[in-house]
């Protein structure tokens, strides 16, 4: 956990892009559902519900390829292109040389997924909020 946020110090300005993206990416979706629904409070919980659930998803989605759980239908999919289309389909190397180079890659991105994540908590704190309003008042 320790390098995942001196990451996301080193690299502060990417991710604070990439924070942001997100939490407009959720607010679109809440407004856009708001704004073209019947303006309740109870359209403006489900919203909000289902624009920090796209940010969550997607947080995770990424932070899964982020750690490698995809690399395997990658390299695949790779090879079964090479085997296709290449004349020597033996020049693609090993799943362990594609694995290494993804690592390396992976080390030197300028952004980390926890930031998508972050921003997919924020917005669900909001919708904690709105669903005290709402069962406040009604």
């Amino acid at each position: 956990m320790k390098n995942a946020f001196s990451q996301i110090v080193k690299y502060w300005k990417t991710n604070l892009i990439v924070f942001f993206v997100s939490l407009i990416t959720g607010g679109g979706i809440f407004c856009l559902f708001f704004f073209l629904g019947e303006r309740t409070l109870l359209t403006a919980v489900n919203g909000a519900t289902l624009g920090s659930v796209v940010v969550l998803l997607i947080g995770l989605l990424l932070l899964m390829s982020y750690l490698g759980a995809f690399d395997t239908f990658a390299f695949g999919f790779k090879q079964l292109g090479s085997m296709m289309f290449s004349k020597d389909p033996r020049k693609e190397g090993t799943y362990q040389e594609y694995r290494e180079n993804k690592i390396e890659k992976r080390k030197s991105s300028s952004y980390y997924p926890v930031v998508i994540i972050i921003a997919g908590l924020l917005l669900s704190i909001s919708i904690i909020v709105l669903e005290i309003i709402y069962h406040t008042y009604i």
